[in-house]
């Protein structure tokens, strides 16, 4: 009995393993082949990474030194290598300063273009979107400039970009919506230590009411000092009666 309960039991797995084997098989040689895939593709990306980083090194050395003849030559390597990296990134912001401080504002809008044209996803593109919009402004397209500026409230950049906005709303003459902008900036106190010229801003907004409030009682005074005159004048010819 023992004997045919084994047997039994051999050829219960022999049919289990007839139609589960296959796909049990198939199934470990694709998990394996998966897993050997992932690991490539990983070690590929520390390579990737890696690359850039030690190209990027160029570039930080120049942007350290008082030479800055190779920075462009430099970080134009590093993008054109390594084009997906973060280090992309941080090279075509370095370009498009040095082309701001030239007064090469088209060069300047080009680099960032790009930034946001083909990295929307990193975490650097909110950066990006505010210094193109900077650059925009000083272009005189504050229209364009305006689209690039409008960030959720949950950005960590949305003060910031509000900073931003506020000079767009200027330029095109919208002081209230622009007072509006910079009081949301205002509410972040890392902006307002980065940009103390907010608060002029803000209160060359704000002068028209208050020079109007301090206008009123000027008036209240003037008139009050015109009535008292008209008094004077008036008491004026009854003294010179009593004299006579």
């Amino acid at each position: 009995m023992s004997y045919e309960t084994e047997e039994q039991q051999v050829e219960r797995l022999k049919e289990w393993w007839s139609e589960n084997g296959t796909p049990l098989v198939v199934g470990a040689i694709l998990g394996l082949a998966g897993f050997g895939g992932w690991k490539y593709w990983n070690a590929q990306q520390i390579a990737y990474q890696e690359g850039a980083s030690d190209l990027y090194l160029k570039v930080a050395e120049v942007v350290a030194s008082d030479n800055k003849d190779g920075l462009v030559t430099a970080a134009e390597a590093v993008k054109t290598q390594f084009p997906k990296s973060s280090y992309a990134i941080l090279s075509a912001f370095h370009i498009a300063k040095n082309a701001v401080e030239k007064g090469e504002f088209d060069k300047a809008a080009s680099e960032l273009t790009w930034v946001v044209d083909n990295h929307a996803d990193n975490e650097l593109a909110p950066v990006a979107k505010i210094r193109l919009a900077r650059v925009l402004l000083q272009q005189g397209k504050a229209e364009e400039a305006l689209k690039l500026v409008e960030f959720e409230e949950t950005s960590g950049y949305y003060a910031l970009a509000n900073l931003v906005k506020g000079d767009a709303l200027i330029a095109l003459d919208k002081k209230s919506e622009a007072l509006a902008a910079y009081e949301i900036a205002s509410a972040d106190l890392e902006v307002v230590a980065r940009h103390p010229s907010l608060q002029l801003k803000m209160d060359s907004l704000a002068e028209p009411s208050v020079v109007e409030t301090a206008e009123a009682p000027k008036q209240e005074t003037q008139d009050s000092s015109e009535q008292s005159s008209d008094s004077d004048e008036t008491q004026q010819p009854a003294k010179e009666e009593e004299s006579k």
